[in-house]
């Protein structure tokens, strides 16, 4: 069965934009997931089969998704190639909320990571048996010119990648500093509430 862009869109509204999925590491440490409306076509890696064109990313991305403009027969046509590398990263994005809650949490040291450019703070990564798929996601710490005062705390996801075993599956999480996870919540709300 194959899956629209407009449907992956539409879950994306749904199951991640406006939720904060909070994450209580041993230690005392707290990552609060967000996802934004920017970064959806980021992860779904749309920024590979446009390699030039910022017309197919952010918010424009989004806007074109939504307008039906940006669809998976549009980027098979423009560069096949690509979008056969992106096919389950894009066709398995769906699952990323079986790896929010059942997950492994990574701390992820971008220096240490030769062939990746990914700038991240932390990984998810989680083995999906029933497809003998591995994903991962990577989160890094929410910057904001708004706000004078930084939380801590709060992250976004930034990247997603889905391998299968032949591709050095854990690559990305090799020699990392596992974090065990005390609690898992997930806030549906604009704003994230106080730590109790």
């Amino acid at each position: 069965m194959a899956i629209s862009l407009q449907e992956i869109q539409q879950f994306y509204i749904d199951n991640l934009e406006n939720r904060i999925f909070r994450y209580k590491l041993r230690g005392g440490q707290v990552i609060d997931l967000a996802f934004h409306k920017e970064n959806l076509c980021h992860l779904l890696g749309i920024q590979h089969i446009f390699p030039k064109n910022k017309e197919f990313v952010g918010i424009r991305g989004y806007k074109k998704i939504q307008d039906g403009t940006l669809t998976i027969a549009t980027m098979r046509k423009y560069n096949a190639t690509q979008y056969r590398q992106m096919r389950n990263r894009i066709e398995k994005f769906m699952e990323v909320t079986h790896l929010l809650v059942s997950g492994s949490i990574y701390k992820f040291y971008f220096m240490r990571q030769k062939e990746s450019n990914i700038r991240a703070d932390f990984i998810i990564y989680w083995h999906n048996e029933e497809h003998g798929l591995y994903s991962n996601l990577f989160l890094a710490k929410e910057c904001s010119l708004i706000l004078a005062d930084k939380d801590d705390r709060a992250y976004i996801a930034i990247s997603y990648t889905v391998m299968k075993e032949k591709d050095d599956h854990d690559k990305y999480i090799r020699d990392k500093e596992y974090k065990e996870v005390e609690a898992f919540q997930i806030i549906t709300s604009t704003r994230c509430p106080p730590l109790p």
